[in-house]
């Protein structure tokens, strides 16, 4: 029997970071990290393609998921869902 994997996958301020995890063994299979942007204010876009850099290729092997992100920010969109301004994260002191 082929071993099932779980895909954790943390989106933090400064990068994100997926790790494909043997859901029987605990081994860390596969790790890969996206750096993000600095600064307080980010555009969300960057945020998708750090993911997608980081976790694309291995959710095709995952069994399971699991998504940890930052909290404390703010994405302003428009009515029909589209962004309208970089994200304001919570380290701002303005």
């Amino acid at each position: 029997m082929s071993p099932q994997y779980v895909l954790g996958i943390d989106s933090s301020t400064q990068s994100c970071k997926a790790a494909l995890v043997d859901a029987e063994t605990g081994e860390v299979h596969t790790l890969r990290r996206a750096a993000h942007p600095d600064g307080t204010q980010v555009d969300p876009e960057a945020w998708r393609a750090a993911m997608a850099d980081s976790a694309g290729e291995l959710l095709l092997r995952a069994d399971a998921v699991s998504v940890a992100g930052q909290q404390h920010g703010m994405v302003a969109l428009d009515a029909d869902h589209n962004v309208v301004r970089p994200a304001i994260l919570w380290n701002d002191q303005r």
